[in-house]
């Protein structure tokens, strides 16, 4: 995510330029910078698919590989897109590098891996529902743990239950496997509210200073 921020704002400067000699069109722009990232996320996405997700052994099914790679490919955009939207929409690297740690650890906090989406406070609720972080791990994890019914302990009640419920319980109930579709759209709904907010910066906003 920095180095996307740190990229996107070496290049803001030519954009600014450019663009006040009408060479450069912001929504040609945007779509440009999207889609390079877009490429370049996939790839890293199937990389790390190919090393990390079979040495260790993740599930081999269709479902969960899948949704995994498309899952890591959409959440690696979004990340990227939020942070290309600090790059135009602050007025320093140093305050766009401090936004976007300050937002990434709200959507971490707010992901419902720490509090489940259930018992987070009312007042809270809304982070869970806007963290990008929330629909990847529930994308990932619902995935890969929906057809395993390989029997384990409850450190809790010491019964033996099958594991993919110790996985709906440990988030409980907040996590389905049947909301997979929805965040996936929830996620390019995100993105495409990115985008926009990027386009409108890039024609609205200059922060070059005289």
């Amino acid at each position: 995510m920095v180095m996307a921020l740190t990229f996107t704002f070496r290049n803001r400067t030519v954009f600014y330029r450019e663009h006040l000699s009408v060479m450069y069109s912001p929504l040609a722009h945007a779509i440009s910078i999207a889609l390079v990232e877009l490429i370049y996320c996939i790839g890293l996405a199937t990389f790390n698919l190919a090393v990390f997700y079979w040495l260790n052994g993740l599930s081999s099914t269709t479902d969960a590989w899948f949704f995994y790679w498309i899952g890591l490919s959409v959440m690696l955009a979004t990340v990227s897109y939020f942070s290309h939207m600090l790059a135009y929409a602050t007025p320093s690297l140093q305050i766009g590098i401090l936004a976007l740690s300050s937002w990434t650890t709200f959507f971490f906090v707010a992901s419902g891996f720490l509090i489940d989406g259930k018992t987070m406070a009312k007042g809270w609720v809304w982070m869970y529902w806007i963290s990008p972080f929330h629909y990847m791990l529930e994308i990932t994890l619902m995935a890969q743990y929906n057809d395993q019914t390989r029997l384990v302990v409850d450190a809790l009640t010491k019964k033996t239950i099958p594991i993919n419920q110790v996985v709906v319980q440990f988030f409980n109930g907040a996590f389905s496997y049947d909301n997979i579709g929805r965040d996936f759209g929830i996620l390019v709904a995100i993105i495409v509210f990115l985008q926009l907010v990027i386009m409108r910066c890039m024609a609205k906003v200059n922060h070059t200073s005289r």
